[in-house]
């Protein structure tokens, strides 16, 4: 128990550390040597963790992937794929920063894929309430990649450009283009 807290604190430290230096610096810049230093960890203990400060971002939108996937699962007990995008959305907007850091460091393939991941969790919801009743499964995974990129670059451009939508206004967006009313087929 106490390894667990001690290592949760050592990658707390040099998560603030690098999310401190990504503000002045650029990633490919910092040095492991500088981030020990931002972080007050030694090499030694970095290297324990981590191979380079990359792979610190790694964790952290390891960490967005779950809390998301814990929001999908807490409102796909209830069927409502448009409240699971409103809370998806609310939530992306409160982490907008460390996501804008993860936007520029290009991780779209992931972010594709967790979000058709997140959308193929739902299917058979949306299926059971009459949505996609008429579409072969090939052609439904491929829909669900279009959809995920789809939503993925409208998360990408409202977090990274100056467009004043709120979470609920971006969700109700996305729910129109998924076709996806309150609960009753669009």
């Amino acid at each position: 128990m106490k390894d667990d807290q001690r290592i949760a604190l050592t990658k707390r430290l040099l998560r603030e550390g690098l999310l401190r230096l990504l503000d002045k610096t650029d990633l490919n810049k910092i040095s492991v040597t500088q981030l020990c230093t931002e972080s007050g960890i030694n090499r030694a203990t970095f290297y324990r963790h981590y191979e380079q400060p990359r792979d610190i971002l790694s964790d952290l939108k390891c960490d967005i992937f779950r809390e998301v996937a814990a929001i999908a699962e807490e409102n796909s007990s209830e069927g409502d794929a448009k409240k699971w995008l409103e809370s998806a959305c609310c939530y992306f907007y409160e982490h907008s920063d460390l996501l804008r850091i993860l936007f520029k460091y290009r991780t779209d393939d992931e972010f594709v894929m967790f979000l058709n991941d997140r959308f193929n969790e739902q299917y058979p919801e949306l299926k059971s309430k009459g949505y996609f009743t008429e579409v072969d499964e090939d052609t439904m995974r491929l829909g669900a990649y279009y959809y995920a990129g789809g939503l993925y670059y409208i998360l990408r451009q409202w977090l990274t450009e100056p467009i004043n939508k709120k979470p609920q206004e971006v969700a109700v967006l996305m729910c129109h283009f998924l076709n996806i009313s309150d609960g009753n087929k669009g």
